[in-house]
């Protein structure tokens, strides 16, 4: 069926409905659910490159690394001090035997075996090696917050996937260096679409979140149909063209609709339809 005349009769069902149901069209175009421009926080060389374009990766996934070389030494380097707990067992073995010591010593005091300045100073022999374990663990603790942050200056190198999608466009190539922020890769992912368009404010009214409307989406010389949820209305106007914003989220886990074709939802009356059985192709394919 002929696009134009899909939508000449969509007007005359309107016109029928009465002056009350009077339609407006949304007009706009789709995009992809998912559309991400993907960047490090730091800049560097390109050293790996594990995807092509068209890749379907998923979430944590490793696309590229920059020169990792000074962070993986760094990394190695913090190990080693934190795994070295030698010093540590020795402190550790060293302080029990001395509490060992000053208990008995205080016992055999009553008994006048030894002077009361003997005790003292085992006692003080002791705290001097509490005191050096206390800022050896301490000291440990450092090296474990070092380790990590060693490790995350490693990570923030290396662009993993955030979520679930498509490799759409590299904008690199390997040896090349990238600044800081800097888009490096965008992926996207079109199972689920977004319409983006934009109404009179007159009519933005007769619209709300939650709304199921019908999209129509002009592509391949026909037009496609899809039920649409109304995820957001603008709550500020256009001030140039006195259009509102409105993003409708639809299911397009057949990848159908290309992400940026012109789209359409027709708003009569109240405009909504609840009907989520619908989910029909139309025209020519």
């Amino acid at each position: 069926m002929n696009v134009s005349l899909i939508v000449t009769l969509l007007f005359a069902v309107a016109a029928l409905a009465g002056p009350a149901s009077s339609q407006v069209l949304v007009s706009g175009f789709t995009r992809a659910g998912v559309d991400l421009k993907l960047s490090l926080p730091v800049a560097g060389r390109v050293e790996q490159l594990m995807v092509t374009e068209g890749d379907r990766v998923r979430r944590g996934d490793v696309i590229l690394a920059l020169d990792t070389g000074l962070e993986l030494l760094e990394v190695e380097r913090r190990k080693l001090l934190l795994e070295d707990v030698a010093k540590l067992a020795e402190l550790r073995q060293r302080e029990a035997v001395l509490r060992e010591q000053v208990a008995s010593a205080r016992s055999l005091i009553e008994k006048q075996v030894i002077s009361r300045k003997q005790v003292e100073d085992e006692e003080m022999i002791h705290r001097d090696v509490v005191a050096q374990l206390s800022a050896l663990e301490m000291a440990k603790k450092r090296e474990k917050v070092e380790f990590e942050l060693a490790r995350e200056t490693l990570a923030r190198r290396i662009l993993r996937a955030p979520v679930d999608g498509t490799i759409a466009k590299i904008n690199f190539r390997v040896g090349e260096s990238l600044a800081a922020n800097e888009p490096a890769i965008i992926l996207v992912d079109s199972t689920r679409g977004r319409f983006v368009g934009t109404l009179p404010v007159s009519a933005a009214g007769r619209l709300s979140v939650g709304m199921t409307m019908r999209l129509m989406v002009s592509q391949t010389g026909g037009m496609i149909l899809r039920q649409a949820r109304i995820a957001f209305i603008s709550p500020v106007t256009d001030a140039a063209s006195g259009l509102v914003e409105v993003i409708a989220e639809f299911d397009n886990a057949d990848k159908a609709i290309r992400p940026g074709v012109p789209a359409q939802m027709p708003v009569v009356g109240a405009g909504a339809t609840h009907d989520s059985s619908e989910r029909r192709s139309i025209g020519t394919r």
